[in-house]
């Protein structure tokens, strides 16, 4: 009897996640591909790229951008070179002799008191700016010829101020493949995009590999001045501009932008530690150590019970016995259907369904590595202290 509460007990939490998964996936936005459009007054865009020593990525995400097929005299783009000390402006300064756009690299300024440094070199790039819409992405993305009109045409559409997308995830290493997709999954669960995008709701979300501000509610909100002090600002952004009665959208842009965030175990912990707690909203050790082990309930306790209660029928074939191994299987399938579902949305092989669990308790313990460096001000990235 003791068996067969606990698999209930566990059963309940799991389909639990999965139906909140379910909901998640149902309420997906994507937005549409422009190829060709008889629109003709584009308005102007400058695209701000914040860059530390990114001299790996940024030859893939400003050529990209290159290749925009977007009116020449609309587009500017500003790569911030926030003291690099590799070869990232020389990469940046060869690109622009042959960009058909204007692209120009400018220095980074040093860190005023109270900000960190991606806010502080994005503000330093819109103080440049000219543009009605300013649109920062990373250095880590790959953006389609077809990636700003469409966003910009979603954007004006629908009257948002800010936009936010999640571009298609780019996993090539083995440790990317076996760890990210549970990572992605746990994360996942944790966000309501319905109501982000409902302004009567106060959840609000976004990512920083893709930010579109209208320029007019970016500046009306002080810019990155507003989240200067912030790890996470994309989320912080998302809040302050719902705050301030501006409309925000969270959707998604597979066919648009691609990202290759992380490239291995190392880099995967190290990124995510920085501001797992924050994107789970984690606000205490309470809060941490009850997502961790909910994680744990939701990635083992399937397959441990199910093992446990086949053991069990078969040394006492009751009936009680046999409902715990019946739930257990049942929820066990349903779990491997969302795994293998999720190793094709992330276009990695489908045996790599078998390791999301392990994903998932590896976000778990992020959490807790997370809200443990933010609580003892160790939180660190790319040579510079985060607290």
């Amino acid at each position: 009897m003791e068996l067969f509460a606990l698999s209930i007990l566990c059963t309940i939490v799991v389909l639990a996640f999965l139906l909140k998964l379910a909901r998640l996936d149902r309420n997906r936005v994507h937005i549409p591909t422009v190829l060709g459009s008889d629109q003709v007054n584009w308005p102007s865009v400058s695209v701000v790229i914040p860059a530390r020593n990114e001299e790996q990525n940024i030859a893939t995400s400003l050529g990209s951008l290159l290749t925009q097929d977007y009116p020449r005299d609309k587009l500017e783009i500003i790569v911030v070179d926030d003291f690099s000390t590799d070869n990232t402006r020389a990469i940046v300064e060869q690109l622009a002799k042959q960009s058909p756009f204007s692209v120009r690299c400018i220095s980074g300024r040093s860190l005023p008191p109270e900000w960190l440094g991606k806010s502080n070199a994005c503000m330093t790039g819109a103080l440049t700016a000219t543009g009605d819409y300013l649109y920062f992405i990373d250095a880590d993305t790959k953006s389609e010829p077809a990636m700003l009109k469409s966003v910009i045409q979603f954007s004006e559409s629908r009257a948002i101020d800010l936009l936010s997308f999640n571009p298609k995830q780019q996993l090539e290493s083995r440790a990317e493949k076996a760890i990210l997709p549970g990572v992605f999954l746990s994360i996942a669960s944790y966000m309501n995009f319905r109501d982000s995008n409902d302004s009567s709701k106060d959840e609000a979300i976004a990512n920083g590999q893709a930010m579109l501000f209208k320029r007019s509610a970016y500046e009306d909100v002080g810019g990155h001045s507003a989240v200067a002090d912030q790890v996470s600002e994309d989320i912080a952004f998302a809040q302050v501009m719902k705050l301030t009665g501006h409309t925000i959208f969270w959707a998604f842009a597979d066919q648009l932008m691609s990202t290759r965030m992380y490239t291995g175990l190392n880099t995967i912990w190290s990124g995510f530690s920085k501001n797992m707690n924050r994107i789970v909203g984690c606000r205490s050790l309470f809060d941490a150590s009850a997502i961790f082990i909910k994680a744990n309930i939701i990635a083992w306790s399937t397959p441990l019970l199910l093992i446990i209660s086949s053991m069990v029928y078969f040394t006492n074939p009751s009936l009680i016995n046999l409902w715990s191994v019946g739930i257990n299987a049942i929820t066990a399938v349903c779990l491997f259907v969302t795994y293998i579902l999720l190793a094709k949305a992330l276009f990695v092989p489908i045996h790599y369904a078998l390791l999301v669990p392990f994903g998932v308790s590896i976000q778990s313990a992020l959490v807790l590595n997370s809200y443990r460096l933010s609580k003892n001000k160790q939180l660190m990235w790319k040579g510079r202290a985060l607290t």
